[in-house]
């Protein structure tokens, strides 16, 4: 038993180390080219002097020493969020009230002459203005839905 853990404790971090120190074939061959990174883009392949980190997965082909070997960069800082500044008014547009097409002028679509057609409508009414208010004030109803107290 002993015997066994004298041998793993020896060849285990040989092999650790062994792993860390790889090196294929192909970068033996090109590590003393002059460093060349190439990646596929939309247009084409491009080329670097450097390994472009985030790129990693669109890498092509390179001479020179594997961009693995290369530091990555550091990442940025996480972005801060702020909350806009808070404002003492508020916009609000009125609601639209649905209201039925109004009728067409028929006399150019002779198809329609049978049809029991409606005059032609006056033009169509102007939008109401957008409203500002502020934010202390209570909202006021529009006069038009003022219910008065029967006595």
């Amino acid at each position: 038993m002993k015997r066994k853990l004298t041998t793993l404790t020896v060849i285990a971090p040989t092999a650790l180390l062994a792993a860390c120190g790889y090196v294929s074939e192909y970068e033996k061959s090109v590590y003393d080219y002059e460093p060349v990174y190439c990646y596929q883009s939309l247009a084409g392949i491009q080329c670097f002097g450097k390994p472009n980190h985030r790129d990693e997965k669109r890498l092509v082909n390179y001479y020179g020493p594997a961009p693995s070997r290369f530091d990555g960069p550091e990442p940025p800082a996480p972005a801060t969020n702020h909350a806009p500044p808070a404002v003492d008014f508020y916009v609000r547009d009125r609601e639209p009230i649905p209201a039925p097409a109004p009728p067409r002028e028929t006399s150019r679509l002779p198809w329609l002459k049978g049809a029991a057609l409606a005059p032609a409508a006056s033009p169509t009414p102007r939008p109401t203005p957008r409203v500002i208010m502020p934010i202390s004030a209570p909202a006021l109803a529009p006069a038009s839905s003022a219910v008065e107290p029967s006595g």
